[in-house]
């Protein structure tokens, strides 16, 4: 028993040197970490997200403005207009510049193409043209004037029926045809404020007249012999003084005393009317007259 040894044992020799190894291993790999990746956190400190507010974040998008919603099409539509007028400016300086004599164009019935002639060719086409018509063609007068209208109707047979009941109450009336409406007159005076007057004062006030109607015939080239031109002439001065109420009984006998031997059968008419107007005494049945006088001058000019 004296020959045995003592025996130490060492506890957790191997632990200690594994948890130094460990430690070891565990500060390199943070420093790792830490170097090549992101700080790692102490055990004190706790990790916080930092947020940066947004002020206008729910905050509502404005309405865009009509200015900047439309701009594009009003600066196209600006531009296109201005382009536009420019052009037309441009456009309008050249056709005024030509010279309308110099440049004629007509119709080509073979082909239908625009052909062009001179001035001169033109003129002679307008010379021969004249010389064929001297002698006949004959440019007639312009009347203005103002009415009494009693009606006016698109049917001949109403208006008629009107001339009729006129004439029961002791009105003379006349139906003048113009665009296809047929009038139905009783009156004519030179000025607006004499017609208002004379109807107002000429008629009963049972119908519904209308006065101071402004009435017009336009001038007309019509084709009359050389005796013709020169009564008529006659005749348009003699309608001049009646429309202005001057009824002069010697000029109208001598206009009548000069008419042709040979006239149309529609000059032969208005010839009788104004026999007629030099022997009627009531002023507003010579009105009426008269203006039967002139819608056959009328008809006479249309032809």
């Amino acid at each position: 028993m004296d020959n045995k040894k003592q025996i130490s044992v060492q506890i957790n020799q191997n632990k200690n040197g594994s948890t130094k190894h460990n430690s070891t291993y565990q500060s390199t790999l943070e420093d790792y970490i830490r170097e090549n990746h992101h700080p790692m956190m102490d055990d004190d400190q706790v990790f916080k997200r930092k947020y940066t507010p947004d002020s206008n974040a729910f905050n509502r998008s404005k309405k865009p403005s009509f200015w900047s919603k439309y701009k594009s099409f009003i600066i196209s539509a600006c531009t296109a207009i201005v382009i536009g007028s420019f052009l037309g400016l441009v456009m309008l300086n050249i056709f005024v510049d030509l010279d309308p004599e110099e440049v004629a164009f007509e119709q080509n019935t073979s082909n239908n193409q625009a052909v062009s002639a001179t001035s001169d060719q033109s003129d002679e086409e307008d010379n021969t043209t004249a010389n064929a018509q001297e002698g006949e063609a004959f440019q007639s007068e312009t009347f203005d004037f103002f009415v009494t209208q009693a009606g006016v109707f698109t049917n001949q047979s109403t208006a008629q029926q009107l001339v009729q009941d006129l004439q029961e109450d002791q009105i003379e009336s006349m139906v003048w045809t113009r665009d296809e409406n047929f009038h139905v007159f009783v009156g004519l005076k030179s000025t607006h404020e004499a017609s208002k007057q004379f109807t107002s004062s000429a008629f009963p006030s049972n119908y519904e007249l209308y006065g101071g109607k402004e009435w017009h015939i336009d001038s007309a080239s019509i084709s009359l012999s050389e005796e013709e031109k020169d009564w008529f002439t006659g005749l348009e001065s003699l309608l001049d003084e009646m429309i202005e109420g001057n009824m002069d009984e010697a000029a109208i006998n001598q206009w009548l005393a000069d008419e042709p031997s040979a006239v149309s059968e529609e000059i032969q008419a208005i010839s009788a009317e104004v026999e007629s107007i030099n022997t009627t005494e009531d002023e507003q049945a010579s009105q009426v007259t008269l203006l039967k006088i002139l819608n056959q001058y009328e008809n006479i000019t249309n032809e």
